[in-house]
This record gives C-alpha cells, structure tokens and sequence, in this order.
C-alpha cells in the first residue's frame, strides 16, 4: 500500500512542490552496491556510511530536518521547506528539478569532500509529502533499505537464498555473526537536527538520540573483506 501511495506522490509532484507541507529529496547512488570496494556493513572512519553519515549530519542540522538512509539511498525530510528554497535562491526554486539541481550539488559537494574513495553517481527525487506522512514515509524507506541490506548480506557471505521472502532471508541472515537484525545498518540510520535518532523509539513517538560513545562499529581503517557480488 505505501509503495503505490508514495510512488504517486512522487509522479504529482514531478513538476512542482509545496512550499509550505514537508519537502523529501531522496538519492540513491548508482551501482553502489555491486561496487566490491564499497562494505555497505562495514561502517569505518571516512568510508562510504560515515560519509552519508556526516552528510546527514550537516544537513538536518541546518535546515532543522530529519533524514534516513542505508544501503544505497539517502532521503532527506524538510518539515519546513523555506529556509532551503530560500538558501537555493532560484525563481523556480518551487520546482522539483530545479530543487533536485541545485540540491545535489550541495550534496554532492558535502559527500565528496569527505569520501576520497570512489566517485558515486547519484539519482535524485523530490516531492511534498503530508506532515501526517513523516513517520509513515521513514518506515516505508526503512522497509526497502532492509530488503536490500538482507540481500546484500546474504551474498557477501555466499548464502544460498534464492526466491525466499524477507522474514526468511532475514533468519538466514542470523546464520551468520555480524547481523543484527535491530541494528542500524540493515534497518537505516535516522538522524533529526544533527543528532542519530533511534528509529524505533521514534516509531513508538520518543525522540532518543544515540549517543557518539554508545556506537562501537565505527574503526578507523578499511575492512579487507572480499565481496563476491551477484545482480540484484
């Protein structure tokens, strides 16, 4: 239900946007995850999740906004969307690809300032969502980042899972150490105003940050792990 709901919102509202209901701008980068020098659970100083990471950060801080992101796809949520429209500065700055043009390259200039390591391509979306939306919207991006993040753990440790479901592919994935299933790395990382949200108290309507000290997956080199990758 939510694929078709938010499927048609970003069909009408391909040419214009709301100025005064939530703003989303999503991107999801190209071939990242069949790139074998990119671990999408392997988050470590600078690689590619911290970078989307710090993104994320910067972002949401400075337009007050939340954002979600994991596997290959970042989605920014703007509650309010003039202190953003106003910082473009365009007279089409109402319309999405005019948004979607001049965002990205604040985006891309952030992203690639802080990952050296290969060069992403991103696509971009942008639309206005109901403010009643906003939690729907984060769970339905959350859905979709676990239903890659399940796959891709599946092929990195060569698992056979052909045509299984998503609550089978995850018990599969609890075969093997390194998964957990209520972590953020197969469920997306939730940031508001600059700081880590945990995405399931805020499901539950409780805005708990995670603090710095708490998360232990963050190393300062990169993993040596060999990634055999399939097509998706």
């Amino acid at each position: 239900m939510w694929s078709n709901y938010f499927f048609n919102l970003q069909t009408k509202y391909d040419m214009r946007i709301s100025t005064k209901t939530p703003l989303v701008i999503r991107f999801d980068g190209k071939d990242v995850t069949k790139n074998k020098e990119i671990n999408l659970f392997y988050n470590y100083k600078n690689g590619f999740v911290d970078s989307l990471k710090q993104t994320a950060i910067y972002f949401t801080k400075k337009y007050n906004g939340y954002c979600i992101f994991g596997s290959d796809e970042i989605s920014f949520i703007f509650p309010e969307p003039m202190p953003l429209l106003q910082d473009l500065d365009s007279d089409s700055s109402n319309y999405a690809n005019e948004i979607i043009a001049l965002f990205s390259q604040y985006f891309f200039d952030f992203f690639n300032n802080i990952y050296k390591e290969n060069k992403i391509f991103w696509h971009g979306k942008c639309f206005s969502i109901p403010e009643g939306k906003i939690v729907s919207y984060i769970k339905y991006r959350s859905g979709i980042i676990k239903n890659v993040m399940t796959t891709y753990f599946l092929i990195i440790n060569q698992a056979n899972f052909k045509n299984q479901k998503l609550d089978e592919r995850i018990e599969e994935c609890k075969k093997y150490p390194g998964y957990n299933d209520l972590g953020s790395t197969p469920n997306g990382y939730m940031f508001y105003d600059g700081n880590e949200i945990d995405l399931f108290e805020f499901y539950k309507g409780n805005m708990k940050i995670i603090k710095e000290e708490n998360i232990s997956n963050l190393v300062n080199k990169k993993s040596n792990i060999e990634i055999e990758f399939l097509d998706f």
